[in-house]
């Protein structure tokens, strides 16, 4: 399952959850790309701590949309305890500018504000 949790802009936050299936993964790579034809640049949150399990056309759908909005794509952040979001960082963004971090469950908030720096409440001093 998927949902756009926050959107402002040119940055979204996506929660994923449950079993991602090829089709849902396909509404969000179609989100992505209607964000990317608006926008010269993109910042993602991809929230996947819920995530039981995907099939392997998804991670294709991944690497597709990566490859093809690569320039688009300025920030990307991903909230997940899976080691596989690491091996995707090292093997997708070696070919590109964008800025990848992952953070694990508790950092949630840090990838939002990472995100969405103008969301926060801003110190006055």
């Amino acid at each position: 399952m998927y949902q756009v949790a926050y959107q402002q802009e040119h940055k979204i936050e996506i929660v994923l959850s449950d079993v991602v299936t090829t089709d849902e993964f396909q509404q969000v790579i179609h989100q992505l790309e209607s964000l990317a034809k608006a926008h010269q640049h993109l910042n993602v949150l991809i929230d996947a701590v819920d995530v039981k399990s995907f099939g392997a056309k998804v991670m294709w759908e991944q690497y597709e949309f990566f490859k093809n909005y690569k320039s688009h794509l300025q920030r990307l952040a991903v909230v997940s305890d899976s080691s596989m979001h690491k091996k995707i960082q090292e093997l997708f963004f070696k070919f590109t500018d964008t800025e990848f971090r992952l953070y694990s469950s508790d950092e949630l908030e840090k990838a939002r504000a990472w995100i969405f720096p103008s969301r926060l409440p801003k110190d006055i001093t």
